[in-house]
């Protein structure tokens, strides 16, 4: 199952179909209490479910998040989670070293600074994703690297490709499906649609791709 413990993000990505601002206080307001995750992992437990994805908006932006990964973990269930890794610190090296996840998927929306906050629209969120990163493989915790094909990115994504399979050989996948926002939002979901790719552009880099 896949559990958003958060809609908000620190990034502003053109194509994301639910983020909220870090400081929302209504989306805030709207998280899943730390009590009502852990009684949803029971039943989902319960019931037979074997794997749960932590994901968001970004879940690291929960300041009880190691709370929240260790009561999903600790009931039994396979936990992964998805993260842009900008807000990796070494308090998640410890909690990955010590317990670690299934899977841990950063995505990767460009590697130059200028593709990827166009697409991020976040100033200073390329060296963020970078020092997250590197301090993810300079510790050796398992990282899949996974890519958005959008329209921001095309021009480099056989850059963005060499670079996601240079650490993650075997698990590299990229995604072109774009979905309009939860909220409605009539202007982002302008941006999304300028950001998807014609049936031929996906179809293209499916070929060029080596696997």
């Amino acid at each position: 199952c896949a559990l958003p413990i958060s809609a908000r993000c620190n990034n502003n990505c053109r194509h994301c179909y639910i983020n909220l601002p870090a400081s929302d206080r209504i989306a805030i307001r709207d998280e899943l209490s730390l009590y009502e995750i852990e009684n949803i992992a029971e039943q989902a437990r319960d019931l037979g479910v074997l794997w749960c994805l932590i994901t968001g908006g970004e879940p690291l932006l929960r300041e009880d998040f190691q709370e929240i990964y260790l009561r999903i973990r600790n009931s039994g269930i396979l936990t992964s989670v998805f993260t842009n890794a900008c807000l990796i610190r070494e308090e998640h090296i410890e909690l990955f070293h010590k317990y670690p996840p299934r899977d841990l998927e950063v995505t990767v929306y460009g590697v130059s600074e200028s593709t990827y906050e166009r697409v991020t629209r976040r100033k200073g969120s390329f060296r963020a994703f970078r020092k997250g990163l590197d301090l993810l493989l300079k510790n050796e915790i398992p990282v899949r690297l996974k890519a958005m094909a959008l329209r921001s990115n095309i021009h480099e994504f056989p850059e963005i490709s060499a670079f996601c399979r240079k650490y993650t050989k075997d698990t590299y996948r990229f995604d072109p499906v774009l979905h309009f926002r939860y909220d409605r939002n009539p202007q982002r979901n302008r941006e999304i649609a300028q950001e998807r790719l014609t049936p031929g552009e996906i179809a293209s880099l499916e070929q060029a791709d080596p696997a």
